[in-house]
Formats: C-alpha cells, sequence, structure tokens
C-alpha cells in the first residue's frame, strides 16, 4: 500500500474499464468538414472582396489612362488594353476609337518606348489600315531615338538610362511595329518593312523578313537576297523560307539543309519545339517550291522521322510534287 495514501479508492473490476470512443461521423467533422468549411468561408471573402474592387474599366478608360496617367500607369493601361482587344476586336476596333488610338501613339512621348510597343500591337489586331504610314513613322521614330546622343538635359530623364537597356526596349517596339504590320497585311508597308532588312539589329532583321514572305510582294525579292549570306543563321533561315514563299528558290539549299536531324539537333540556344517548327517549315516552303532536288529527302523524313509535326509537315509537301 502506498504511505502517501492511505486510503485509496478501490479500483474498478478490468470489465468496467472500458475506452470511450468518439462517434466516426464526430471525428470527420472535427478533421475534414470543419477545415474545409473554413476554408470556404475564406475563399468566398477574398471573391468578395475581390468583386468589390474588380477594375471594370472600358476601353476609352483605358485610353485615357495612356494618355494622362503616371508612367507606369500608361504601359499596363496600354497592356491590358491590348488584352481586351485580343479577346473583342470587332466590337472595340470602331473607327472613333482606332483614330483615337493612333492620336495617342502619335503624341506619345519620346520616353513611352513600352506604350508604343502595347498601342502598336492594338492596332494591328484591330487591322487598322488606315494606321500603316504610322506605323512606318513610328520605325524610323525608334531608329532614330537609338542612335541619339544621351545627354543629362536628354529626352528622357535627368539621368538618363544606360543605352543598352534603351535599345532594348525600342527594338522590341520595332518588333512590335513589324508584327502589327503583317497582321494588317496591308502591301503599303511593304517599302518600309523592307528597309528593316537592312538593320543593324538581328532580330529586327529576322523579324523583317518573316513580315515580307509573309505579305507576298514580288518587290521583296530583290532586297531579301543579300540575306542568304547574313551573319546570322536564323536570319538566313528566315529570308530562305521567305524568298520560298515568293515563288523564289535561290535559298533551297539552305532549307534543305535544315532537313538534316543531326543538324539541326546540333544548334544551340535552340528549344526542342523551336527545332520541330524550323524543320517543319523548310519541308513546307520546299514543297511549296517542289524542289526536286529535296525530293527523296522530303520522302525519307516523311516516313521516318522521330518527331510527328515533321513528318506531317513533309507529308504535306509531298502532295505538291
Amino acid at each position: 500500500m502506498d504511505p502517501l495514501n492511505k486510503n485509496p479508492a478501490p479500483l474498478p473490476p478490468d470489465e468496467d474499464l472500458t475506452e470511450v470512443r468518439k462517434p466516426a461521423s464526430l471525428l470527420i467533422a472535427q478533421f475534414f468538414l470543419f477545415p474545409l468549411i473554413i476554408i470556404g468561408i475564406c475563399v468566398g471573402l477574398f471573391l468578395f472582396f475581390g468583386y468589390l474592387t474588380y477594375d471594370q474599366r472600358t476601353p476609352p478608360q483605358y485610353l485615357s489612362d495612356i494618355r494622362s496617367g503616371s508612367g507606369t500607369q500608361r504601359w499596363q493601361a496600354a497592356f491590358e488594353l491590348s488584352n481586351l482587344v485580343q479577346s473583342n476586336p470587332r466590337e472595340i476596333g470602331t473607327p472613333e476609337f482606332v483614330e483615337s488610338l493612333m492620336a495617342a501613339y502619335k503624341d506619345s512621348p519620346d520616353e513611352d518606348i513600352r506604350v508604343r510597343g502595347y498601342l502598336a500591337l492594338i492596332l494591328g489586331k484591330l487591322q487598322a489600315h488606315a494606321a500603316v504610314p504610322l506605323l512606318l513613322d513610328g520605325l524610323l521614330r525608334e531608329e532614330k531615338l537609338k542612335t541619339k546622343q544621351w545627354e543629362g538635359t536628354g529626352v528622357f530623364q535627368l539621368i538618363p538610362p544606360p543605352l543598352s537597356e534603351i535599345s532594348e526596349d525600342l527594338i522590341r517596339s520595332q518588333i512590335s511595329v513589324l508584327w502589327a504590320l503583317v497582321s494588317i497585311g496591308d502591301n503599303a508597308a511593304v517599302p518600309g518593312v523592307l528597309e528593316q532588312v537592312k538593320n543593324q539589329d538581328p532580330s529586327i532583321r529576322l523579324t523583317a523578313t518573316y513580315v515580307a514572305g509573309v505579305l507576298g510582294d514580288q518587290r521583296a525579292v530583290e532586297p531579301l537576297r543579300p540575306l542568304l549570306n547574313d551573319t546570322r543563321e536564323d536570319v538566313r533561315w528566315s529570308t530562305a523560307v521567305a524568298l520560298a514563299q515568293l515563288g523564289n528558290s535561290e535559298g533551297a539549299e539552305v532549307l534543305t539543309k535544315l532537313l538534316d536531324r543531326s543538324y539541326v539537333d546540333s544548334l544551340q540556344d535552340f528549344a526542342l519545339k523551336q527545332k520541330t517548327e524550323l524543320r517543319a517549315n523548310a519541308c513546307r516552303a520546299l514543297g511549296k517550291l517542289r524542289y526536286q532536288p529535296a525530293l527523296e529527302k522530303i520522302r525519307t523524313v516523311s516516313e521516318s522521322d522521330l518527331e510527328t509535326d515533321v513528318r506531317k509537315a513533309c507529308l504535306e509537301a509531298l502532295k505538291n510534287f
């Protein structure tokens, strides 16, 4: 007997010691249902307050921000408007709204490079043929800004950013204009586009050659020919495809080389998807040309290549021979 407990309480018999268990439904509620209810309440509150603060601005309101908002607000509004136009171009692209967009593009200050890039893309999505001369002027405007001397009282700000950063934004803006021009599809843009195949920046040359091919104007053949010897391989490939689209076979050997999987696989800095698209486009271009020296190579690729998209492109090409 425990000396510290002189009158211990008698223990119940073993058969009276039973475990008290909670009902299974209570356990489920405690560990699953209640947390789910709490999560549901939190999500509901989030959606409710999100709805209260949701910005339901109209295209004219976005355009107002582009023209008179702060620096960050302007390009963000241009970005949002670009997404909005993408989803509903027909209702948004009224003549009056297009005219307002063109005015905003023309009047944008020099530092609003990104804004102009988005506005160009919007005009392209709206297929605004009236904007073609303005966009061509925009190409030249950005080119002049790239060569401008940045001084302490320069056009951008009192302490201008590094020229390399400015040039990247200007290059992206020019590429946006070129994409807009190909979206519009107006051959009035051809002379201005062909000026850009001589641009010092290879990414602009690359885009300009593609645009020239898609526009399909025979005036592009002569200016494109020298680019088959460009210092950049991707520019040479794009030029060969563009010439093929124009019915010119001078780049056919370049395209035939792209059918060689081992050669394309050896290329650095290209993702698998890009390599597949490159070879598929080469097949299509050679098929359009009905280039006989590549016929057997196309047939072999169509039968045994590992990439389904490449095989399909070559099968389509064979139908032209």
